[in-house]
């Protein structure tokens, strides 16, 4: 086996690579073989990886047009950058649509961070893994079952997301806390939200309002309209 992963590690809030794409997976890759063998010399890579996900014609990479990815798969790029795109992919497959990633050296020779955007975070660990064993097998001109991923994501998204309403409360106390400058919405208990929740829901005239300090254990109470 080849290509090891060190480390996955799932960012929330503002962060080294971007302050807002605040839902990041950043993998931490060996490459290890695959250092010395860029996408172009590897026979029939190419090829074997637009058969299996075509979709990923979308991907404009740094070319800014669509077929920009395959393109620079075929002058030669690095397999961390194409886990990375794969990895995206996946996500999107399975109903979670997700756009941002970058793949940098961590300063040492063959080891990358490989860094993508997630809307579910078991989801977006589930994808780093797949995608790097997914590359794997196209590498060595293996079968992949890519189905199988698709479904697996798609029940993942399934059993985590929250409920509409749920969801944008959270978001929305995200970005107030990071509006504040509190920092990533990490530091408060989310079953405290679910907690409150069916108060809102049970009467609707009653508002959300953030508390005013952020060492406060519950950081926004319901507050009655007029």
């Amino acid at each position: 086996m080849f290509m090891k992963i060190i480390e996955i590690k799932v960012l929330r809030g503002p962060n080294y690579w971007s302050i807002r794409r605040t839902k990041l997976i950043q993998m931490k890759l060996d490459l290890e073989e695959m250092e010395q063998r860029p996408s172009n010399t590897i026979p029939g890579f190419a090829d074997r990886l637009q058969q299996l996900l075509p979709s990923l014609y979308e991907h404009r990479c740094s070319i800014g047009a669509p077929g920009g990815f395959f393109q620079r798969v075929n002058e030669g790029t690095w397999m961390g950058h194409v886990i990375e795109h794969v990895a995206l992919e996946l996500q999107t497959l399975a109903g979670m649509d997700c756009g941002f990633g970058r793949t940098r050296t961590a300063g040492t020779e063959g080891v990358y961070f490989v860094v993508f955007s997630y809307m579910e975070e078991d989801a977006g660990i589930y994808a780093a893994e797949a995608a790097v064993r997914i590359v794997r097998t196209l590498i060595d001109a293996q079968p992949c079952n890519l189905e199988e991923d698709i479904q697996q994501l798609r029940e993942i998204r399934e059993d985590t997301r929250l409920g509409p309403s749920t969801g944008c409360i959270v978001e929305e106390a995200d970005m107030e806390y990071t509006r504040k400058g509190y920092g990533p919405r990490s530091q408060v208990p989310l079953q405290i939200l679910l907690w409150i929740l069916p108060v809102i829901k049970k009467k609707q005239n009653y508002y959300w309002k953030p508390l005013k300090y952020p060492c406060q254990k519950v950081p926004w109470c319901a507050m009655k309209k007029g």
